[in-house]
Protein backbone atom coordinates (compact mmCIF):
# COMPACT_ATOMS: atom_id res chain seq x y z
CA UNK A 1 0.00 0.00 0.00
CA UNK A 2 1.25 3.45 -0.82
CA UNK A 3 0.27 7.07 -1.23
CA UNK A 4 1.49 8.77 -4.40
CA UNK A 5 1.50 12.58 -4.60
CA UNK A 6 1.18 14.57 -7.82
CA UNK A 7 4.86 15.47 -7.55
CA UNK A 8 5.73 11.78 -7.84
CA UNK A 9 6.74 11.42 -4.19
CA UNK A 10 5.61 8.03 -2.89
CA UNK A 11 4.94 7.11 0.75
CA UNK A 12 4.94 3.31 1.03
CA UNK A 13 3.34 2.10 4.28
CA UNK A 14 3.21 -1.65 3.60
CA UNK A 15 5.39 -2.38 6.63
CA UNK A 16 3.53 0.07 8.88
CA UNK A 17 -0.18 -0.69 8.53
CA UNK A 18 -2.05 -3.99 8.94
CA UNK A 19 -2.23 -7.05 11.13
CA UNK A 20 0.43 -7.00 13.85
CA UNK A 21 1.21 -3.37 13.02
CA UNK A 22 -0.86 -0.19 13.19
CA UNK A 23 -4.53 -1.21 12.94
CA UNK A 24 -7.86 0.49 12.25
CA UNK A 25 -8.58 0.32 15.98
CA UNK A 26 -5.32 2.13 16.74
CA UNK A 27 -6.20 4.91 14.33
CA UNK A 28 -9.73 5.20 15.75
CA UNK A 29 -8.37 5.61 19.28
CA UNK A 30 -6.22 8.55 18.14
CA UNK A 31 -8.82 10.11 15.83
CA UNK A 32 -9.56 13.16 18.00
CA UNK A 33 -5.87 13.87 18.66
CA UNK A 34 -5.06 13.48 14.96
CA UNK A 35 -7.84 15.93 14.01
CA UNK A 36 -6.49 18.50 16.48
CA UNK A 37 -2.94 18.02 15.19
CA UNK A 38 -4.14 18.38 11.60
CA UNK A 39 -5.99 21.60 12.46
CA UNK A 40 -2.88 22.97 14.22
CA UNK A 41 -0.73 22.13 11.20
CA UNK A 42 -3.22 23.90 8.92
CA UNK A 43 -2.98 27.04 11.06
CA UNK A 44 0.83 26.80 11.06
CA UNK A 45 0.98 26.49 7.27
CA UNK A 46 -1.33 29.48 6.79
CA UNK A 47 -0.03 31.82 9.51
CA UNK A 48 3.21 30.41 10.91
CA UNK A 49 1.70 30.28 14.41
CA UNK A 50 2.05 27.17 16.56
CA UNK A 51 1.01 27.17 20.21
CA UNK A 52 3.87 27.11 22.69
CA UNK A 53 6.68 27.51 20.17
CA UNK A 54 9.42 29.88 21.35
CA UNK A 55 12.70 31.05 19.84
CA UNK A 56 16.02 30.21 21.47
CA UNK A 57 15.69 33.58 23.21
CA UNK A 58 12.40 32.50 24.79
CA UNK A 59 10.26 34.78 22.63
CA UNK A 60 7.22 33.71 20.55
CA UNK A 61 8.40 32.83 17.06
CA UNK A 62 6.59 31.88 13.88
CA UNK A 63 7.34 28.58 12.16
CA UNK A 64 7.70 29.40 8.48
CA UNK A 65 9.44 26.39 6.89
CA UNK A 66 6.05 25.02 5.84
CA UNK A 67 5.66 28.02 3.50
CA UNK A 68 8.65 27.03 1.39
CA UNK A 69 6.71 25.10 -1.31
CA UNK A 70 4.37 28.05 -1.89
CA UNK A 71 5.93 30.75 -4.05
CA UNK A 72 4.07 34.03 -3.60
CA UNK A 73 4.58 37.54 -2.31
CA UNK A 74 4.83 37.71 1.47
CA UNK A 75 6.12 34.15 1.83
CA UNK A 76 9.69 33.02 2.44
CA UNK A 77 9.92 32.12 -1.24
CA UNK A 78 8.57 34.89 -3.45
CA UNK A 79 8.88 35.17 -7.25
CA UNK A 80 11.66 37.73 -6.71
CA UNK A 81 13.63 35.56 -4.26
CA UNK A 82 13.36 32.51 -6.54
CA UNK A 83 14.64 34.63 -9.45
CA UNK A 84 17.64 35.69 -7.32
CA UNK A 85 18.36 32.07 -6.40
CA UNK A 86 18.24 31.02 -10.05
CA UNK A 87 20.61 33.84 -10.92
CA UNK A 88 22.98 32.70 -8.16
CA UNK A 89 22.74 29.11 -9.42
CA UNK A 90 23.68 30.21 -12.93
CA UNK A 91 26.63 32.20 -11.55
CA UNK A 92 27.82 29.18 -9.56
CA UNK A 93 27.54 26.86 -12.55
CA UNK A 94 29.52 29.20 -14.79
CA UNK A 95 32.09 30.63 -12.37
CA UNK A 96 32.75 28.15 -9.57
CA UNK A 97 34.76 24.92 -9.37
CA UNK A 98 34.17 24.11 -5.70
CA UNK A 99 31.53 25.08 -3.14
CA UNK A 100 32.30 24.55 0.55
CA UNK A 101 29.13 24.77 2.65
CA UNK A 102 29.81 26.01 6.19
CA UNK A 103 27.17 25.59 8.89
CA UNK A 104 26.31 23.86 12.15
CA UNK A 105 23.18 21.95 13.17
CA UNK A 106 20.31 22.63 10.77
CA UNK A 107 22.49 25.03 8.78
CA UNK A 108 24.78 22.06 8.08
CA UNK A 109 22.16 19.33 7.68
CA UNK A 110 19.81 21.25 5.38
CA UNK A 111 22.26 21.45 2.50
CA UNK A 112 23.77 18.04 3.33
CA UNK A 113 20.40 16.29 3.03
CA UNK A 114 19.65 18.04 -0.28
CA UNK A 115 23.11 17.10 -1.54
CA UNK A 116 22.72 13.44 -0.53
CA UNK A 117 19.27 13.20 -2.15
CA UNK A 118 20.00 15.00 -5.41
CA UNK A 119 23.72 14.45 -5.98
CA UNK A 120 24.65 11.23 -4.24
CA UNK A 121 27.75 10.04 -2.45
CA UNK A 122 30.05 10.00 -5.49
CA UNK A 123 29.18 13.42 -6.94
CA UNK A 124 32.66 14.84 -6.40
CA UNK A 125 34.18 11.90 -8.29
CA UNK A 126 32.23 12.66 -11.47
CA UNK A 127 33.74 14.55 -14.39
CA UNK A 128 32.75 18.13 -15.22
CA UNK A 129 30.67 16.83 -18.11
CA UNK A 130 28.85 14.34 -15.90
CA UNK A 131 28.14 17.12 -13.39
CA UNK A 132 26.95 19.43 -16.20
CA UNK A 133 29.69 21.86 -15.07
CA UNK A 134 28.16 22.25 -11.62
CA UNK A 135 30.83 22.49 -8.90
CA UNK A 136 32.10 19.85 -6.54
CA UNK A 137 30.58 20.33 -3.09
CA UNK A 138 32.12 19.86 0.35
CA UNK A 139 30.78 20.40 3.87
CA UNK A 140 32.49 21.80 6.94
CA UNK A 141 31.77 23.82 10.06
CA UNK A 142 29.50 21.37 11.89
CA UNK A 143 32.19 21.45 14.57
CA UNK A 144 35.57 23.13 14.89
CA UNK A 145 37.61 19.97 14.34
CA UNK A 146 40.97 21.35 13.14
CA UNK A 147 41.87 18.17 11.27
CA UNK A 148 38.72 18.23 9.14
CA UNK A 149 39.23 21.91 8.36
CA UNK A 150 42.92 21.41 7.62
CA UNK A 151 42.25 18.40 5.39
CA UNK A 152 39.84 20.38 3.20
CA UNK A 153 42.25 23.33 2.96
CA UNK A 154 45.17 21.08 2.01
CA UNK A 155 43.08 19.15 -0.51
CA UNK A 156 42.01 22.38 -2.21
CA UNK A 157 45.62 23.57 -2.36
CA UNK A 158 46.64 20.25 -3.96
CA UNK A 159 43.86 20.49 -6.55
CA UNK A 160 44.88 24.09 -7.34
CA UNK A 161 48.48 23.03 -7.93
CA UNK A 162 47.41 20.16 -10.19
CA UNK A 163 45.40 22.64 -12.27
CA UNK A 164 48.39 24.98 -12.42
CA UNK A 165 50.73 22.17 -13.51
CA UNK A 166 48.42 21.36 -16.40
CA UNK A 167 48.10 24.99 -17.43
CA UNK A 168 44.63 25.43 -16.01
CA UNK A 169 42.99 28.54 -14.59
CA UNK A 170 42.96 29.20 -10.83
CA UNK A 171 40.73 26.97 -8.71
CA UNK A 172 37.58 29.00 -8.04
CA UNK A 173 36.20 28.32 -4.56
CA UNK A 174 32.93 29.62 -3.11
CA UNK A 175 32.58 29.60 0.68
CA UNK A 176 28.86 29.37 1.47
CA UNK A 177 28.45 30.59 5.06
CA UNK A 178 25.12 29.71 6.69
CA UNK A 179 24.17 31.24 10.06
CA UNK A 180 20.66 32.44 10.90
CA UNK A 181 21.94 34.49 13.83
CA UNK A 182 24.92 35.78 11.87
CA UNK A 183 27.35 35.03 14.66
CA UNK A 184 27.58 31.25 15.14
CA UNK A 185 31.05 30.71 16.62
CA UNK A 186 31.86 27.34 15.01
CA UNK A 187 30.74 28.43 11.55
CA UNK A 188 32.43 31.83 11.64
CA UNK A 189 35.69 30.34 12.95
CA UNK A 190 35.86 27.80 10.13
CA UNK A 191 34.98 30.44 7.56
CA UNK A 192 37.66 32.89 8.68
CA UNK A 193 40.34 30.19 8.83
CA UNK A 194 39.47 28.90 5.35
CA UNK A 195 39.08 32.34 3.82
CA UNK A 196 42.47 33.45 5.13
CA UNK A 197 44.17 30.24 3.94
CA UNK A 198 42.68 30.40 0.45
CA UNK A 199 43.41 34.10 0.02
CA UNK A 200 47.09 33.36 0.72
CA UNK A 201 47.22 30.17 -1.37
CA UNK A 202 48.71 29.95 -4.85
CA UNK A 203 46.37 29.58 -7.85
CA UNK A 204 43.14 29.89 -5.84
CA UNK A 205 40.37 32.46 -6.20
CA UNK A 206 37.88 32.62 -3.31
CA UNK A 207 34.39 34.08 -3.14
CA UNK A 208 32.10 34.31 -0.10
CA UNK A 209 28.31 34.03 0.00
CA UNK A 210 26.40 34.66 3.26
CA UNK A 211 23.06 33.06 4.12
CA UNK A 212 21.56 34.71 7.21
CA UNK A 213 18.39 36.29 8.61
CA UNK A 214 17.72 39.44 6.56
CA UNK A 215 15.36 40.73 9.27
CA UNK A 216 17.97 40.60 12.03
CA UNK A 217 18.38 44.21 13.17
CA UNK A 218 21.60 43.67 15.11
CA UNK A 219 24.91 44.38 13.31
CA UNK A 220 26.01 40.72 13.31
CA UNK A 221 29.54 39.55 12.55
CA UNK A 222 28.44 37.84 9.34
CA UNK A 223 26.74 41.00 8.07
CA UNK A 224 29.85 43.03 8.85
CA UNK A 225 32.02 40.58 6.91
CA UNK A 226 29.56 40.52 4.02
Amino acid sequence: MSLVLKSGFTFDYDDLYGEGKVTDADLASYADALKKAHAAMKVMRETGFIRGHLSKDGEPEKVLFSQTPYIKEGNINSPASIARLKELGKHVQENTDVVISLGIGGSFLGNKVLFDVHCGELWNSLSNEQRDNYPRIYFSGNNIDPRRTGDIINHMKDVAQIKKTHGGQPLRIMLLVISKSGGTLDTMSNFMVMYDAFMKADNIEVEGVAVTDPNEEKPTLLKKLA
